[in-house]
């Protein structure tokens, strides 16, 4: 049954093809060992190549250097060749004010990146459940999100896999021990003070009173979320040329056609205006998101709003001016690296620091989102020659004579906005 279900999973969303080489990411722990056993069972059938990847992050001692000799085994016993390292993960966090499962995420999936491009890989295989799914979107709404952060985790997304996202844990647990397969168990997985710990530990069984199919319903919520934030999109791109001009100097709205769109279609046409004006480096709260419609909708000719990273929103005759507040300085900030560097032009503090290229700052940059790619979109918006997107940032201004990817040393950036608000008089 599980099988044949993964199967359908990888089809549904063209995971994999014939030929493909798929690095597997295999903690120990059950759900990875699951999604080895199942690939590795489709090899012959599907033509697939597979490696495993496995870091040790140090966290938990001797325990987690078990692990590591648990996978080396169980990949040799398969016959599928792994690459198994260690970094030291909480060094790593503590040195950059990171929170441990940030840190490992960034460490984790520049490792697993880096590993992917040395042996060929076009596909990183990750063993999510559809149980994670539901504890994700539980989290998700605890917190507050919109239909896109409710789609929770994507069972495909750039070079990531995730071909059990429709199989549950206990799915997971009946194969292996159906086909008498070891796994180890993380210990921290069963302590409350990780969110998801809890959601699992507290909230899922008080929820499975009410509907026993809990978990496969809230996945299903996820997909059917993810399914229609793709058709509002799409829906979205139909209708915003008739409402959105794109200018030189920032993003001009018609009045009148932005005033007859419903609510949903509004917030994002003003977010993705926002984001392009400046480039991403603030995420609009819902708070600022509502008090701008409303600023939209009754605001007098002449009269304009502040928003958050110094934009401007103008009400005119006919239409509403999206630009930076005049005077916005251009700036150019050499950063401390290691070390934090305040930049007041736009209430940025950044903290750069560097990398000893085991998991390739690169990767970094390119993974350890939100902050590290916000910080690059804001220095490449004054500056047209800050590196591009995941590359790496130098401990030397561009100006020296130090293209992105060379010199002494590799930094990752780290960000903190503080947004504006207000409407001026």
């Amino acid at each position: 049954m599980l099988l044949k279900k993964v199967k359908e999973t990888i089809a549904k969303y063209g995971m994999l093809k014939a030929g493909d080489t798929a690095l597997v990411a295999v903690s120990g722990g059950p759900d990875s060992v699951c999604l080895l056993s199942v690939l590795h069972s489709f090899a012959k059938d599907l033509d697939l190549s597979l490696h495993v990847a496995h870091l040790d992050h140090r966290f938990r001692g001797a325990e987690s250097a078990d692990e590591a000799l648990f996978v080396e085994k169980t990949a040799k016993k398969m016959g599928v060749p792994a690459t198994i390292e260690q970094f030291d993960v909480p060094a790593f966090c503590a040195e950059r004010g990171l929170s441990a499962q940030a840190g490992a995420r960034a460490v984790r999936y520049g490792f697993l990146n880096r590993v992917a491009e040395k042996v060929g890989a076009s596909r990183i295989a990750i063993g999510h459940t559809a149980s994670d799914q539901a504890e994700t979107l539980i989290m998700r709404l605890v917190r507050g999100a919109g239909a896109s952060g409710l789609s929770a985790i994507p069972p495909l997304r750039e070079n990531i896999i995730r071909p059990l996202i429709e199989v549950t844990r206990e799915e997971v647990l009946e194969y292996l021990n159906r086909n008498r397969l070891e796994f180890v168990t993380d210990s921290s997985n069963s302590k409350p003070v990780y969110t998801r710990n809890r959601v699992r530990m507290d909230i899922m069984p008080v929820l499975r009173a009410f509907n026993p199919r809990i978990t496969e319903t809230l996945a299903s919520e996820a997909a059917i979320l993810r399914d229609e934030n793709e058709a509002i999109e799409a829906y979205l791109a139909t209708v915003s040329p008739g409402v959105v001009l794109r200018e030189k100097d920032g993003v001009r709205l018609k009045r009148d056609e932005f005033n007859a769109l419903l609510p949903a279609l509004k917030r994002r046409i003003l977010r993705t205006a926002v984001s392009e004006v400046d480039a991403g480096l603030i995420e609009l709260s819902y708070d600022q998101v509502e008090d701008a419609i409303r600023f939209l909708t009754s605001a007098q000719t002449g009269r304009a709003m502040n928003l958050p990273s110094g934009l401007i929103v103008e009400r005119e005759y006919d239409a509403f001016f999206l630009r930076p507040a005049a005077g916005r300085p251009e700036f150019r900030s050499e950063l401390s690296i290691p070390g934090v560097t305040v930049i007041p032009e736009v209430s940025l503090e950044a903290e750069a620091w560097l990398f000893d290229g085991r998991a390739g700052a690169g990767d970094l940059a390119r993974d350890a989102r939100p902050a590290s790619r916000q910080a690059l979109q804001e220095v490449r918006r004054h500056d047209e020659r800050a590196p591009e997107e995941g590359a790496r940032l130098l401990g030397r201004r561009e100006d020296d004579g130090h293209r992105a990817g060379q010199g002494r040393g590799e930094g990752v950036l780290r960000v903190h906005a503080q947004p504006l608000g207000g409407v001026l008089s």
